[in-house]
C-alpha cells in the first residue's frame, strides 16, 4: 500500500491574535491618559479663560441683557461648578426696573449641564450686600441740530468691546446666554420716593416670560422724610422692566401701630401708592406745639400720587380713637371762665378729618372733634407755608352756657345736636396758633356784667354795687394781655 500524501494547511492565525491582545491594554491605557490628559488641558484652559478679560466682558454684556443694564463685573474665580465675585455694578437702563444696584461678594452656583445648551444656568446667585436705587429718572431728551431726540429707547452699552475671545473648538462651545434661578441676599438696601430701607433679607425669582423679577424682602429698618422709624415685616414686590408693582407690605412703626402699603411706580417718575394705617400712635406725626396737647391712635387709609410734571398728592380720610385734647389754651380760658376744670382734659368720643396735602400745602376738611357731652369742634383747617387757617365751629351743651355771662345771647346760636354753636378762627404760625374765640367770650362777659349793673336800681343795699364792680373787674382780668 502506498502512504497516503498529507494534505498542505492554512498557516495559523493564532500568534497574531495574541500579539494583538497583548497590545490591548497599552491602547486602553493611552486611551486614558489621553482622556486625562485632555480633561486637565480643558479644566486648565477653562480656569484661564473664566479668569479671562474676555470671559469677563461677555458675562457683564450677558448679565447686561438679562437685567436691561449696563454691568461691571471684578475679576472671577472659580472652585468646582462656583463662580465668585467681588463686586457688580449695574446701571439700569431704560427698560430696566432700577436705576442702580451695587452688589459686593458674589457667588454663583452654575449647573454645568446647562453648557450643553450653551446655557450658563445659574441655580443660585448670593451676594453678602446689595444696594438698590429704585427712583427712575425720565429719560432726557438731547438737542441734535434742529431736531429732538430721545433717548428713551436706547440700549445700554455693554462697556467697552469685547477683548477677542479665544479661538478653537471649545471657545465655540461655551454659553453665550445666562439664566438665573434665585438670588437671594441677607443684607440689602433699597431707595424709592425719599424712602430707604435697609438691612433687609431679599429672595427673587425672574418673572415669567422675562418680564422682570418677583421680590420678598423680610425684615429690614425703614425710614423716610417726616415720618418715626419704622420696620419691615416683609413686602412682595414685583420688578418689572420700566417700573415696579409693590403687591403687599407690612410695617411696624416703632412708637406704636401698623400700616399695611401697596402700590406701584414707573420709570418717569410716577408713583401710586396706598396705605392702610391701624392704631398708630398720632404724636410722631404732629407739630411739636401739638403733640402735647393732642393724643390719641390714627387709624385710617391715606393714597399718594404722582406723575412726571406733578410732585405728588397725599390724600384720605383719617380717624383717632382714644383721643384727648389737654393744656389747649382756648379750653384753658372756659375753665376760667365756668370755673370748673373740666375741660382741663377733654376725652373724644369720637374725631374724624379727610387730608389733602401737597409738598407746600396741609387741607383738612369735615374735621370732627366730638367729646361726648362736653364740646365739639368741626370746621376746617389750612396750613400753608407753616401757617394756619382755620374756620371752625365750637359747641358747647346750653346747661354750661348759662354760666358764661352774655354768651348765650351775643356768641352762640340755634342748638344743633345736643349743642349750641359758636363760630371761631385759629392762625397763626403752626407751632404759636391763635384763636379768636376767647376775646370774644370775655368781651361779652364784661358787656353782659356793664349791662347788668346799669340796670340796677338806686337804692341798692350799701356795698352791693361795689361787689358788682369786683365782679366786672374780675371777668375784665380773663381778658387776653390782662
Amino acid at each position: 500500500m502506498s502512504e497516503a500524501t498529507p494534505t498542505p494547511q492554512e498557516p495559523t492565525k493564532h500568534p497574531r491574535k495574541r500579539v494583538a491582545a497583548s497590545r490591548l491594554p497599552w491602547w486602553v491605557g493611552g486611551g486614558l491618559l489621553a482622556a486625562v490628559a485632555a480633561f486637565f488641558a480643558a479644566e486648565a484652559w477653562l480656569n484661564s479663560y473664566l479668569g479671562s478679560a474676555a470671559f469677563r466682558s461677555k458675562t457683564e454684556a450677558s448679565l447686561g441683557r438679562a437685567l436691561k443694564a449696563e454691568a461691571r463685573l471684578a475679576p472671577l474665580a472659580r472652585q468646582g461648578t462656583t463662580l465668585t465675585s467681588e463686586a457688580l455694578r449695574l446701571e439700569g437702563g431704560s427698560a430696566a426696573p432700577f436705576a442702580k444696584a451695587e452688589l459686593s461678594g458674589i457667588r454663583a452656583e452654575v449647573d454645568l449641564a446647562g453648557l450643553w445648551q450653551r446655557l450658563w444656568r445659574v441655580q443660585h446667585l448670593s451676594f453678602q450686600r446689595l444696594d438698590l436705587d429704585l427712583n427712575k429718572a425720565a429719560p432726557p431728551v438731547q438737542e441734535a441740530g434742529n431736531a429732538r431726540e430721545s433717548t428713551a429707547g436706547a440700549a445700554p452699552s455693554a462697556g467697552p468691546p469685547t477683548p477677542s475671545a479665544p479661538q478653537g473648538f471649545l471657545a465655540a462651545l461655551l454659553p453665550n446666554r445666562t439664566r438665573i434661578a434665585t438670588l437671594h441676599t441677607d443684607r440689602a438696601s433699597v431707595a424709592l420716593a425719599g424712602a430707604e430701607l435697609r438691612q433687609s433679607r431679599l429672595t427673587a425669582l425672574p418673572s415669567e416670560a422675562d418680564a422682570g423679577w418677583d421680590a420678598v424682602f423680610e425684615s429690614g429698618e425703614l425710614s423716610a422724610p417726616g415720618l418715626p422709624a419704622m420696620e419691615l415685616q416683609a413686602a412682595k414686590l414685583a420688578l418689572r422692566h420700566g417700573g415696579g408693582v409693590l403687591r403687599s407690605s407690612r410695617l411696624l412703626v416703632k412708637k406704636g401701630g401698623q400700616a399695611a402699603i401697596s402700590g406701584e411706580w414707573t420709570a418717569d417718575g410716577g408713583r401710586d401708592f396706598h396705605a392702610k394705617l391701624e392704631n398708630i400712635v398720632a404724636e410722631p406725626f404732629l407739630p411739636l406745639w401739638w403733640q402735647t396737647r393732642l393724643s390719641g391712635l390714627l387709624q385710617g387709609s391715606l393714597r399718594f400720587q404722582r406723575s412726571a410734571t406733578d410732585p405728588g398728592t397725599l390724600s384720605g380720610e383719617l380717624r383717632l380713637t382714644g383721643g384727648k385734647l389737654e393744656a389747649f389754651p382756648l379750653l384753658s380760658q372756659l375753665d376760667s371762665f365756668v370755673g370748673s376744670p373740666r375741660f382741663r382734659q377733654v376725652a373724644l368720643k369720637s374725631a374724624s378729618a379727610k387730608i389733602k396735602r401737597t409738598p407746600d400745602r396741609l387741607e383738612l376738611t369735615e374735621l370732627d372733634l366730638d367729646a361726648d357731652g362736653i364740646l365739639r369742634i368741626q370746621g376746617t383747617v389750612l396750613v400753608q407755608n407753616g401757617t394756619l387757617n382755620g374756620r371752625l365751629q365750637l359747641g358747647i351743651p346750653p346747661a354750661i352756657i348759662q354760666w358764661l355771662p352774655g354768651a348765650r345771647t351775643k356768641l352762640f346760636g340755634e342748638p344743633r345736636d345736643g349743642y349750641v354753636w359758636t363760630p371761631f378762627t385759629l392762625t397763626g404760625p403752626v407751632d404759636q396758633p391763635v384763636e379768636d374765640l376767647t376775646p370774644r367770650l370775655a368781651g361779652a362777659a364784661v358787656e353782659a356784667v356793664t349791662d347788668t349793673l346799669k340796670k340796677l336800681p338806686g337804692n341798692l343795699p350799701q356795698g352791693l354795687p361795689e361787689a358788682a364792680k369786683g365782679l366786672l373787674d374780675a371777668v375784665k382780668s380773663l381778658l387776653p394781655g390782662r
